[in-house]
């Protein structure tokens, strides 16, 4: 008879959703199959990117499946239920990401009606002179109001921007604008493959800036010293880019994006040290907020 067993996927956070009683175990491949069925439940139709993701997910099911009954104590059964977590947990990311979208259409009429107010109230300031100075100045302040609307949700922006510093993200600011600095350790060494976790902390960046349609993002990418000029700068400017195609992949405007690969020109810590060569190996995010580019 074969024995069910009980696997754990360390910390990843979509594996808590995974409960189970010692009692009535559920098997790797239940659990992987709950994972896609609860993420794909939360999910708008017209999630596509998520919806290909799930279908990488049941790809990894159906090897799962294979491969537990042919043998369920195949060495490789953890790798692939941890992926088939993963897969789950970016699918949830771009699902709540299309819902966010879904909202700012369902915004576009409710913003056009605050337009034709706007104008309303710039066509009644010429007939202010007659004496409804009253009027105007209430006028004024309507008009103060939504400018202050769209300070509040810039700070908004920059606050969820903030909220992702975390060991593999580093937060900082400086004159360029917001700079989001992504660990090597998201890179498997010497290649510009996108790891997993990477795609997830960038699915969540794509929903942030699918809302806040104002910034732009340069995408930069860093080595240390080790190796030659000519390796470390084209290995770069793959990791950029393939960052840049993961965003538009999510559905943010090529037109907003650019990539550049710098190589060990730009390092930021001493290349003589192990500590140091680990922070100059990087990908940079800058982003800018084009309205605040032309005064």
């Amino acid at each position: 008879m074969k024995t069910i067993k009980i696997l754990t996927l360390g910390t990843f956070a979509l594996a808590t959703s995974m409960v189970f009683a010692a009692e009535n175990a559920i098997s790797p491949v239940d659990q992987c199959r709950i994972a896609l069925e609860n993420a794909k439940s939360s999910l708008p139709s017209n999630a596509f990117s998520a919806k290909l993701t799930l279908a990488e997910g049941y790809g990894t099911l159906t090897a799962l499946e294979t491969i537990y009954a042919d043998d369920d104590d195949s060495k490789v059964i953890p790798t692939l239920v941890e992926n088939c977590a993963k897969y789950a947990e970016i699918a949830k990311v771009q699902g709540e990401t299309q819902t966010l979208r879904n909202r700012i259409a369902e915004n576009w009429e409710k913003r056009a009606a605050t337009n034709r107010t706007i104008e309303a109230i710039q066509e009644q300031i010429g007939t202010a002179r007659s004496g409804k100075v009253s009027d105007l100045e209430a006028e004024k302040q309507e008009i103060k109001a939504q400018k202050d609307k769209l300070e509040a949700s810039k700070q908004e922006a920059m606050d969820k921007l903030n909220a992702l510093q975390s060991q593999m993200i580093q937060v900082t600011k400086d004159a360029r604008g917001i700079i989001l600095s992504m660990s090597d350790i998201l890179f498997d060494v010497g290649k510009a493959t996108l790891k997993t976790d990477l795609m997830t902390s960038l699915a969540k960046i794509a929903g942030i800036l699918s809302v806040y349609q104002q910034f732009d993002v340069s995408i930069e990418g860093n080595t240390d010293n080790t190796g030659s000029e000519e390796f470390n700068m084209t290995l770069s400017q793959q990791r950029a880019e393939n960052v840049m195609n993961f965003l538009v992949e999510q559905g943010i405007a090529a037109n907003r994006l650019s990539a550049k690969g710098l190589g060990m020109t730009m390092p930021i810590a001493d290349n003589d040290t192990k500590e140091g060569r680990q922070k100059n190996r990087r990908v940079d995010l800058i982003i800018t907020d084009r309205t605040q580019k032309v005064k």
